[in-house]
């Protein structure tokens, strides 16, 4: 380890002097850009948004010099499971598709389309996490003609592909399958322009380099090793870093998915630059991948609120654009892929900052120098030598800013000076054109309170074949039309497939923006057969959330099902609440009504089943089958909003104890895996919200990791955050209520303390979400 590090270190210039030389005529490897990875359903509502909000969100993602302009794009190839929030549609889910299959279904495609509208020179990439359960095993060559029709599906849409994973996404890959099957099935299919990316996260680190060494045969059929998380996941450090053999392998490396964090605090803006400068300053990665470009996935999905921005209301148009668009910008704008690092020009910030240079090829002599600083400022001052003399443009983002243009700096012999504030992002270049984009952003508005959908009013031709609104956590609902009968949604999905991570049923909720408590569903629903593992089923389900010990899982919330041999359920994710005799064969109207304890069922307008639990306490609607086809029709929802406005949302958080990715930010950034934890079972420990000024709160959610335990803790406010006073008490608590803990007080407060009580199972809490509501 030591050896790999000293060879990584010899390419980069420590600063420990007043000036650093810059010679134009060094060495360094060349620069492939930013780019982006669309996968795990994470852009599914962008295309809802209304066409002209649509296209300012593309614009911001793709359109050269204006945003973050990505300058590759990798997208899902969808296989119906679950892979991160939800599920993308496979466009042959069986082996007689392949003779026609539906370039239609999803938005990968159309992602992809506009992604080249804006930027014709964008690189375009494709990568399987679950996958049709008809191949004939995953290294066949059946997965290999598989990958050859999506290429074709790409060619169908007016898309040239440049790359294509050979791989199962941080599953594994296959050395004989590569070289023996796929390459000579996109050479003799007229694919030998596309590239093969391996092993994308897949095998211990870096040791596919160790393959590529040795073998000739797979480093020729090699285009780049693509690795995951090469320097750090989520704030914690990486575990291995790229040595000897990968410096020497032949081919360039990536860091094929990078980030998964909100990009709205500055925290992790700064994370990102520094992180794309560290790749390469410690392991040679020429090309950075982040996930996602946008956070287009519900806020109760796996991972909600993680991207370069957020678009998560279509109803309304509203979007955000979060501060790492313009870090991402920082280089897209200033640097294109084809220019040459420059080693010389490449080190490290006293504070834990960094900076790279990049220079144009040709003869020009244009450059352009990244740097983020650490949390010291720096006065820095470069001669260089070999590079263009003309003016040093400067750009600049910090907390408060970002991607302002600074006064021009005039280089004298070479040589300029430049004082460079803490904690912030720069780019100085002598190039131009760069700007910095902006459109208007519609005020944001709750989803209808009242909503319907019949799916009369889609094609059965366009992407993304799915219905406004809905999120397929697994399985595949498509709009369908019977010859006679009029469309539907249909669940269409009768088979295993290879699962990413275990699916245990197929279900699909509305979107609506928010998590409810009170209200309604009500769909007509039928069961079309037995699925391949069991009795077949279909119905409605409410207050329902994904299961965090893994969101594939069974959904928390209450299902009422009409199953194929001829009864219906009333259930919770482990019990039946009641039950009876029905004819499966033939289409009913469910209806299931949810007020506080209360929950109602109702079968073709008849009451079937009252009962009082308060198992599921709030959160989203939506239709449920297994894996068989089954139909559903007419939905309607109707649901009571939660009385105040969240207020506690990226606020200032602090805590008695953190641990990297633990921090207690975590509770407080939207993203519902992540989490604060109290490490210490046996003494009391706290988190602590500001919310900015005083408000008068009504209500707190409180998202637990213990599914299987009682939490105890207390809630308490304060004005000064110095004197306290009790909001609710649940010391004694031997309630295990999902998805969340509900307290409700009338109280003015700008801080609201939890504090974590020890327990008698000595088991550490973990806060996945605080939520603060008041008005």
């Amino acid at each position: 380890m030591t050896t790999y590090l000293l060879l990584a270190a010899t390419c980069t210039y420590a600063i420990n002097t007043d000036t650093i030389p810059i010679n134009g005529n060094g060495e360094g490897r060349v620069f492939e850009g930013i780019g982006a990875v669309s996968a795990g359903a994470s852009s599914r509502m962008l295309i809802d948004y209304p066409a002209s909000y649509r296209s300012d969100i593309l614009d911001y993602l793709f359109k050269p010099n204006f945003g973050a302009g990505f300058i590759y794009l990798k997208t899902e190839i969808g296989g119906d499971g679950n892979t991160t929030c939800g599920a993308e549609p496979s466009f042959a889910r069986t082996r007689a598709e392949m003779a026609a299959p539906n370039y239609n279904r999803g938005y990968e495609y159309w992602l992809m389309r506009e992604a080249a509208n804006r930027n014709p020179h964008i690189e375009l990439d494709a990568l399987e996490w679950s996958m049709p359960g008809w191949f004939n095993g995953t290294w066949s060559a059946d997965n290999a003609a598989y990958l050859v029709k999506f290429i074709e599906g790409a060619q169908h849409w007016g898309l040239r592909m440049k790359y294509i994973g050979g791989c199962w996404n941080e599953r594994a890959y296959n050395r004989n399958w590569i070289v023996d099957t796929l390459r000579p099935l996109l050479n003799k299919s007229g694919f030998s322009h596309i590239g093969i990316n391996a092993p994308e996260g897949s095998g211990p680190a870096w040791a596919i380099c160790d393959e590529l060494i040795r073998d000739t045969a797979f480093r020729n059929a090699v285009a780049a090793v693509s690795y995951h998380y090469p320097d750090s996941y989520m704030w914690r450090e990486g575990t291995s870093l790229a040595g000897k053999n990968a410096f020497e392998c032949g081919v360039p490396l990536w860091s094929g998915e990078d980030f998964s964090l909100g990009g709205k605090s500055w925290k992790n803006t700064t994370y990102l630059a520094l992180n794309i400068l560290k790749c390469y300053l410690k392991q040679k990665i020429v090309k950075v991948n982040v996930w996602c470009p946008i956070a287009s996935m519900p806020d109760n999905t796996c991972f909600s609120s993680v991207g370069m921005m957020k678009g998560v209301s279509p109803w309304s148009g509203y979007y955000e654009v979060w501060p790492t668009i313009w870090a991402v910008a920082h280089f897209n704008q200033f640097v294109q892929p084809g220019w040459q690092y420059l080693d010389n020009g490449c080190g490290w910030l006293p504070g834990n900052g960094a900076y790279c240079t990049y220079k144009r090829p040709g003869k020009q002599g244009d450059y352009s120098i990244v740097a983020v600083t650490g949390h010291l400022p720096k006065k820095m001052t470069f001669k260089t030598t070999g590079l263009s003399g003309g003016v040093i443009h400067v750009w600049k983002s910090d907390s408060s800013r970002q991607f302002v243009q600074l006064r021009d700096i005039k280089p004298v012999n070479g040589v300029f000076t430049i004082q460079l504030d803490a904690a912030s992002i720069y780019s100085l270049t002598t190039t131009t054109g760069q700007h910095k984009g902006t459109h208007n952003i519609p005020a944001a508005t709750g989803f209808p309170t009242t909503y319907a959908d019949n799916f009369d009013g889609y094609t059965l031709n366009q992407a993304p074949m799915s219905p406004k609104y809905f999120y397929d956590n697994s399985g595949a609902f498509e709009i369908y039309q019977a010859p006679g009968e009029s469309k539907c949604l249909r669940q269409m999905l009768n088979n295993d497939i290879t699962h990413w991570i275990p699916d245990e049923c197929a279900y699909t909720f509305v979107a609506q923006g928010t998590e409810w408590e009170n209200g309604e569903v009500a769909a007509d629903v039928l069961p079309e057969e037995n699925a391949f593992n069991g009795t077949g089923y279909a119905g409605i389900i409410i207050r329902t959330s994904y299961d965090k010990s893994s969101q594939a899982n069974i959904p928390w919330g209450y299902r009422l099902n009409i199953y194929k041999d001829n009864k219906w359920k009333l259930e919770t994710k482990t019990q039946t609440l009641a039950e009876g005799r029905i004819d499966a064969n033939t289409w009913h109207r469910l209806r299931l009504r949810c007020n506080a304890d209360s929950i109602q069922a109702f079968i073709d307008d008849q009451a079937v089943a009252a009962i009082r639990d308060n198992t599921y306490l709030l959160g989203a609607c939506g239709l449920t089958s297994g894996w068989n086809k089954a139909k559903f029709d007419n939905t309607a929802i109707h649901y009571v909003p939660i009385n105040g406005h969240l207020l506690s949302d990226w606020k200032v958080a602090t805590a008695s104890v953190e641990s990297p990715g633990l921090e207690a930010v975590n509770a407080f950034d939207g993203n519902s895996l992540s989490k604060w934890l109290a490490s210490d079972a046996t003494q009391p420990q706290w988190l602590t919200v500001d919310l900015g000024r005083s408000y008068n709160i009504t209500r707190c959610e409180t998202f637990i990791d213990l599914t299987d335990k009682p939490a105890h803790y207390k809630l308490e406010y304060s004005t000064d955050n110095v004197h306290w006073q009790l909001f609710a008490d649940r010391g004694s608590n031997g309630d295990i209520p999902q998805p969340c803990f509900v307290d409700l007080h009338k109280a003015t407060a700008r801080w609201v303390r939890i504090t974590v009580l020890p327990a008698a199972e000595k088991t550490a809490t973990g806060i996945y979400a605080l939520k603060v509501y008041g008005h």
